[in-house]
């Protein structure tokens, strides 16, 4: 009889014990699965207020390039863009930063891969975020070059850049009436994104000539 009043008198201490808090457990200590605050969703997601004067971070990785211009009347060069926002962002307007006897004969947008290359169907992109590139692209395409990505250029003016798309944007630069070559110091960009516009410029300089690069 002394062992059971012992085991009913502890079993009643515990209880009250669960019962007062101090040995209570909580329900879901590590929130697990718990809706989301507004305060917790804001602190990760940007809002195009965040994202500064040029998101697309056209700015960085310029380079010096100089060119001859083809029969053609034009030379191609191409800018790698990669956008790395939470935000799609539509391209308003291209043209050269301070040309001198330079003119922009068109502005057009191609799909590409984090190399700049023309992205096939099912290519993943893959690995982390290069660099900008800016590169003279061949006036006519040549036999042995690479077949063209599955999306034609399209002009460059009113095309969206998703996120975390990489897009090919090429400029075709051709010299002015009168002038034996010219130069250009960028590759000036007009977006935006919401309601909110944004400007950046490539730090492409290009020398254009219609005999050869000095």
């Amino acid at each position: 009889m002394a062992v059971r009043s012992a085991a009913l008198v502890g079993g009643a201490l515990l209880a009250a014990l669960f019962t007062s808090g101090c040995m209570a457990v909580e329900e879901n200590p590590l929130d697990v699965n718990s809706p989301r605050s507004q305060e917790n969703v804001s602190a990760v997601q940007q809002t195009v207020a965040d994202f500064g004067e040029d998101p697309l971070n056209l700015a960085e990785n310029g380079a010096t390039l100089c060119a001859t211009q083809p029969d053609i009347g034009y030379q191609e060069f191409t800018v790698l863009v990669h956008n790395e926002a939470l935000e799609t962002f539509t391209l308003d307007d291209v043209t050269l930063q301070n040309p001198e006897g330079l003119t922009l004969v068109s502005a057009e947008v191609s799909t590409a891969n984090r190399e700049g290359h023309h992205k096939a169907h099912g290519e993943d992109d893959g690995g982390a975020h290069g660099t900008h590139s800016a590169e003279p692209a061949p006036a006519a395409p040549a036999e042995t070059a690479e077949p063209a990505g599955p999306v034609e250029p399209v002009p460059a003016e009113g095309y969206n850049i998703t996120t975390h798309e990489y897009v090919n944007l090429v400029v075709a630069v051709s010299i002015a009436d009168g002038v034996d070559g010219g130069t250009s110091q960028g590759v000036s960009v007009a977006y935006s994104a919401s309601g909110q516009e944004f400007t950046g410029t490539h730090p492409l300089a290009i020398e254009l000539n219609r005999e050869s690069c000095a």
